[in-house]
């Protein structure tokens, strides 16, 4: 907690000059509430519910050819069954200056919005997506980096400070912007781990093709032994492992659009460590995952909506092609104004060997 107090302090010190001199400044707030109810018919407590309420500021200042913006995101969640549940952390707590608007330094805690994948993004060592919903604010990373904007992409360099320095990660990111074709190369390095990766998408409003992947000397799936045992990921070979993401999106008119990606973990479990892994349940419960255990997985989702996206329903499915493991996931959302409500259920079957069902309403506002 003192840690983050200083931080705040240094940010607000760091600030104060610029706006004394700012020629010109920018300030906007935004509040988000979101209230969710969940029924899940396997867990001890089958209700359960937690409101989250999100206050975002920015400030904007340019001082001749310098630009600088300061980002604040918080949130504070409470456990609406729970005593003294309440929590508050910041999302988001990052500067950023610009300099003749090619030059870009950023420094503090911030989303990293690597990966054209709708659901899964194996470039961005990080933070990864809730496939759930993807639309979900996640918490961002400390980091230092600076940014190089080219006429057609961008070079950047990050820094990712740990508390020792031997745990300290760097990135190396270039970005390709054309017409209609976008690429990133990517490197990173942390300790003895290293990860090159790549991500490439075609297309436009109507018709998007991407492909996101990474070839890195290490495992982040556990290993299932003859006799169930688990060999963790620390302990397997340091070989180079790929990981990959290929997917479509199409929409057909204003009403209609269908969406399919394609996953494949080449370091995750093979039809045969799959019925190992279901053998020795529940003892090897620690790797369970509810939407795939299996190197390959597909999604697809078929969207329905109005013209003005008031409403839109989306059927979609998640299939586990080394387990078997299906989910259907069907999605309704309503919005009028500055108010939204999601009504969504997801029915796991083989998933743990049976059959179960989870349903959420969420409800939320914005201003």
């Amino acid at each position: 907690m003192k840690r983050l107090c200083y931080y705040v302090c240094a940010e607000a010190i760091a600030w104060l000059p610029l706006l004394a001199n700012a020629q010109s400044h920018d300030l906007s707030y935004q509040v988000i509430l979101e209230s969710k109810g969940q029924y899940d018919d396997l867990a001890k407590g089958a209700f359960s519910a937690t409101s989250r309420l999100y206050p975002i500021v920015s400030l904007k200042s340019d001082i001749g050819e310098l630009s600088n913006s300061l980002q604040v995101e918080g949130s504070l969640i409470n456990y609406n069954f729970e005593k003294d549940s309440t929590g508050f952390s910041f999302q988001e707590l990052y500067t950023r200056f610009s300099w003749k608007g090619r030059h870009h330094w950023a420094v503090g805690k911030k989303r990293l919005d690597w990966g054209s994948g709708m659901l899964w993004n194996p470039t961005n060592f990080y933070i990864q997506k809730d496939p759930f919903r993807t639309q979900n604010r996640l918490e961002g990373i400390f980091l230092l980096s600076y940014t190089y904007l080219f006429n057609t992409g961008s070079l950047e360099l990050y820094v990712f400070p740990e508390k020792e320095l031997e745990d300290f990660s760097y990135s190396l990111k270039y970005n390709y912007t054309g017409e209609r074709v976008d690429l990133s190369l990517s490197f990173l390095s942390y300790r003895k781990h290293q990860q090159l990766g790549y991500d490439i998408s075609y297309g436009g409003d109507l018709f998007i093709a991407y492909s996101e992947g990474v070839f890195r000397n290490y495992s982040k799936s556990y290993r299932v032994g003859e006799e169930g045992e688990l060999i963790a990921p620390e302990n397997r070979s340091s070989k180079f492992y790929t990981e990959m993401v290929n997917g479509i999106s199409v929409s057909f008119n204003a009403y209609l659009g269908v969406r399919v990606e394609c996953r494949f973990r080449e370091d995750y479990l093979s039809r045969k460590e799959v019925n190992n892994y279901k053998k020795y349940m529940p003892l090897n419960g620690i790797i369970y995952d509810p939407i795939s255990v299996g190197k390959c997985n597909l999604f697809a989702s078929a969207e329905i909506k109005d013209l003005y996206d008031r409403f839109n329903f989306q059927l979609r499915s998640f299939f586990d092609v080394n387990s078997n493991q299906l989910v259907i996931a069907p999605l309704f959302v309503w919005k009028v104004n500055n108010f939204q409500v999601e009504l969504s259920s997801m029915i796991f079957n083989k998933s743990l060997g049976d059959f179960h069902t989870q349903t959420s309403i969420l409800l939320s506002c914005h201003f």
